[in-house]
């Protein structure tokens, strides 16, 4: 009989267990060339941050008077490493120094933030990008070039030029039948590729990817009934397909979630979106003892497939594939116009 270390899926599972310590996997990356495929596979990877995700803390998002202002607070013990002041924007003046200007918070992943400058009277953004690792006390200031203006970012793809270079806009055509095309602010990673939702092209839903290794732009139509999100509660790409695939969330007013999902391209023929089951949070989630009523949805992180809940008691953090909840916040962080954005890093207490 073989031996566990033998069989590939066995090691795999072996090695999904390591501590996340910053050099648990370069270190059994050098053991041989067998180990090092397993650990730099992508979809081990992807499994590796699921099976030690818990998020350190969230990023607070809320707008008031015109200004959008963000903050940070732990939700998990840091340690006696990782202080509080790690988490204060570093000290880069927004606008190139123009007072006018402040730093907008618009995403984090793997660790890092993404932030951006926003004229203080206006809508309009200024200058440059800032690419943020608060843990690691690192930061990149990215300028801007004039052509990248109005276009989606992600932390993925400013921090793959950190000498500050960009290289040439990738762009794709639409067809736009009326008023404005708008990018959702949320987005999901699957596999190399990231996805926004992608409202303003005719009646049906689209959705655009950005492949990471080709750099190409695709528009994926989401061939839904119309009535099927004609009333929602909000729109949510999240992971939650078989294998990690790409999906859907339409949250009705009763909390109902319809989850649909993206069924891969096969002998040529096109992707389907399919009905895969339907969540009843409010029955749900009222069987449990103790979950005060609902408020509102604050968001969805799509790539560990969390939902946010806001009550009046407090915000709970709904785990969509167990439907395991947790209390993050006794008291509500704030009123509304406000969103949840957890801060992972594979960083264990007491090694950064």
């Amino acid at each position: 009989m073989p031996s566990p270390i033998d069989v590939d899926d066995l090691l795999a599972e072996i090695l999904l267990r390591l501590a996340p310590l910053p050099s648990s996997l370069p270190h059994a990356s050098l053991v041989c060339a067998r180990w090092r495929r397993i650990v730099t596979d992508p979809d081990f990877l992807r499994r590796f941050r699921a099976h030690h995700w818990k998020p350190l803390g969230v990023f607070l998002t809320s707008s008031q008077s015109g200004r959008r202002d963000f903050s940070f607070s732990f939700v998990s013990d840091p340690g006696d490493s990782i202080r509080h002041e790690r988490f204060s924007v570093p000290p880069v003046r927004a606008g190139a120094g123009d007072d006018d200007y402040t730093w907008v918070f618009l995403g984090c992943r793997h660790g890092r933030v993404l932030l951006i400058d926003r004229n203080l009277h206006g809508y309009s953004y200024g200058h440059q990008m800032l690419v943020w690792n608060p843990v690691a006390a690192e930061h990149h200031l990215l300028p801007i070039r004039s052509a990248l203006l109005g276009f989606g970012s992600s932390p993925e793809q400013c921090a793959r030029r950190e000498t500050g270079d960009w290289g040439d806009v990738v762009s794709t055509r639409v067809r736009r039948e009326s008023g404005f095309i708008v990018i959702g602010f949320w987005n999901v990673m699957v596999g190399n590729s990231i996805y926004w939702l992608l409202f303003g092209i005719g009646s049906q839903l689209h959705v655009l990817e950005f492949d990471l290794g080709s750099q190409n732009l695709a528009v994926i139509q989401v061939p839904l009934p119309p009535d099927v999100y004609a009333n929602h509660r909000g729109l949510y790409l999240t992971t939650l397909a078989n294998g990690g695939g790409l999906s859907l969330i339409v949250m009705s007013a009763n909390l109902e979630a319809q989850l649909w999902e993206r069924t891969p391209d096969c002998d040529g023929a096109a992707a389907r979106w399919m009905l895969r089951r339907t969540i009843e949070l409010d029955k749900l989630l009222s069987l449990r003892p103790g979950f005060p009523e609902c408020r509102r949805i604050l968001g969805v992180e799509g790539d560990h497939n969390v939902m946010f809940v806001s009550t009046y008691r407090g915000a709970f953090m709904v785990h969509l594939e167990s439907m395991q909840f947790e209390k993050i916040f006794e008291t509500n962080p704030f009123s509304d116009g406000g969103t949840i954005h957890p801060f992972t890093t594979l960083y264990a207490p007491g090694t950064c």
